[in-house]
């Protein structure tokens, strides 16, 4: 058995995170390819929230260091230190972790480390241990670098390490094929070395995916669920919402016929004011974030799912998708035709796609959707089909062979310089 040191901030019991999700299930099933995982982490006081599920998987190991969040540790009525948040909240991690990661490195046969993007202080600890040990690195970005928003020191900071990942790891993973090709636009050089694992839906969750679903009695509302975070840029359901006043004006749908839950929004307030200008409060609610396996079951009993995701968000793929897809349900997609998302739907089915911030096309096709589903008529369309073979490509279990793979390669590399 080969040995790894995996470098995660996101991994349970962190509450909310598709990054933990794949990151554990990379621990999880990495054995089967003969690489022993080691997974180094912040200690859970770092993480806002945590929710019971374990947190090793029976064939990995985990070592926690200290580490502080500088808006909740040091900051106070919302402002923190500069500083204390370069490059990110959670650069106080880097210290402990480094020493950490060098005792992980004398006690095990480590033969490559790997580390996972956005924190990026996750990159800075893998960077400072491969430089140290001489071992092979593998850095993944499951999000496109892009802190313009930030202050202008965490930026600077963040372009840094990731110019010192793309250029000093032996390999560089990315999540969708937009974020692949911006970093080989900007770092062409290195582009040999990039690779490309999606995210996808964990095998591992197939009972709750086979969970029995509650069935609609004929005057039940249709239930549309979306899950997850809502972002005033990229993922705002401001056109979503002005189509429902449309067709609630209309007299086309109403408190009978359709009910919307937005699942952990994070922002309730902001959208609740939304809500209730557009008197649709009776139609749409907002809920409270809840385990991710109660939301996997969520989306079993929902009669419908709702994705949005905005042309700001081109080169990345929600997680959810795939979750959202092999939960086999209808998906109304709220998705710019010109992004990654919109071309995974074309390729796996299921969805209905219609331009995310088009509030009369969205009402069309809303009033469709919720017509089908509230008549029965989905199932007999094939409309929602999914092409099975091709979303299997996205299990966990297969994106951890080819991390496996790539682990291979990285050590050869290694060996090769």
């Amino acid at each position: 058995m080969r040995h790894v040191l995996m470098v995660a901030f996101h991994y349970p019991p962190l509450a909310g995170s598709p990054g933990a999700l794949r990151a554990r299930a990379f621990v999880s099933y990495l054995p089967r390819s003969g690489w022993q995982p080691h997974v180094l982490a912040p200690c859970t006081r770092a993480y806002a929230e945590t929710e019971c599920e374990a947190a090793v998987p029976p064939e990995g190991s985990i070592h926690r260091s200290w580490a502080l969040d500088a808006r909740r540790h040091l900051g106070w009525r919302g402002r923190y230190p500069e500083l204390a948040a370069v490059p990110d909240r959670w650069a106080s991690w880097a210290p402990s972790a480094v020493i950490a990661g060098l005792s992980i490195i004398r006690r095990y046969p480590i033969e490559a480390i790997w580390s996972t993007y956005p924190i990026a202080t996750s990159h800075l600890i893998a960077a400072t241990l491969a430089r140290l040990s001489g071992l092979p690195w593998v850095a993944e970005f499951r999000d496109p670098v892009a802190p313009e928003a930030s202050p202008r020191m965490q930026c600077w900071a963040q372009r840094a390490i990731e110019r010192r990942a793309i250029k000093g790891a032996t390999r560089s993973v990315f999540v969708t094929p937009g974020a692949l090709a911006d970093c080989r636009s900007r770092f062409g050089d290195f582009g040999d070395r990039f690779a490309l694992i999606p995210n996808g839906y964990d095998d591992a969750l197939e009972p709750v995916y086979a969970t029995e679903e509650a069935s609609r009695r004929p005057n039940d509302p249709v239930r549309l669920v979306h899950s997850g975070h809502l972002y005033r840029h990229g993922r705002n359901p401001d056109a979503l919402l002005k189509a429902v006043a449309l067709l609630k004006a209309q007299g086309r749908i109403d408190a009978g016929r359709l009910r919307i839950i937005f699942r952990n929004s994070q922002e309730d307030a902001f959208y609740q004011r939304q809500i209730d200008d557009l008197n649709l409060s009776d139609i749409i609610s907002l809920e409270p974030r809840i385990p991710h396996a109660q939301a996997l079951r969520e989306q079993r009993s929902a009669n419908g799912l709702l994705l949005l995701q905005g042309p700001e968000f081109n080169r990345q793929i929600p997680a959810k998708l795939f979750e959202y897809l092999r939960a086999r349900k209808p998906v109304l997609a709220l998705v710019d035709n010109g992004g990654d998302t919109a071309a995974l739907l074309d390729e796996l089915g299921g969805a209905l796609r219609v331009a995310s911030d088009d509030a009369e096309r969205i009402a069309e096709a809303l009033s469709m959707f919720v017509h089908e589903l509230y008549d029965g008529r989905h199932a007999d369309t094939g409309r929602w089909a999914v092409d099975e073979m091709a979303l299997a490509r996205f299990s966990r279990a297969r994106q951890t062979e080819t991390l496996a793979a790539l682990l291979c390669q990285a050590t050869a590399a290694g060996k090769a310089d």
